[in-house]
């Protein structure tokens, strides 16, 4: 028998919250019932890491940048 396990409680109890929430009609109680229910905070398992194959301008310039580097220092090289 499999053994059934608890994963994402706290984001489930967070939507049951959040769709409880929503049930009013009263845009009054609606919005009191959304600011008891507070933010969700991740308690950072997966450590910060991205995928490998994700790039950011910055990355793109300092490969740009070497990239000229490599090939002056290659011209130079050359011509010495």
């Amino acid at each position: 028998m499999l053994q059934q396990t608890n994963a994402f409680a706290r984001a489930k109890l967070m939507m049951a919250q959040i769709a409880a929430a929503m049930a009013f009609t009263s845009a009054i109680q609606r919005q009191a019932a959304l600011a008891q229910i507070g933010s969700y905070e991740s308690h950072g398992k997966g450590s910060g890491k991205t995928s490998p194959s994700r790039r950011c301008v910055a990355m793109d310039k300092r490969a740009a940048r070497k990239a000229r580097g490599v090939k002056r220092h290659k011209a130079a090289m050359r011509r010495a």
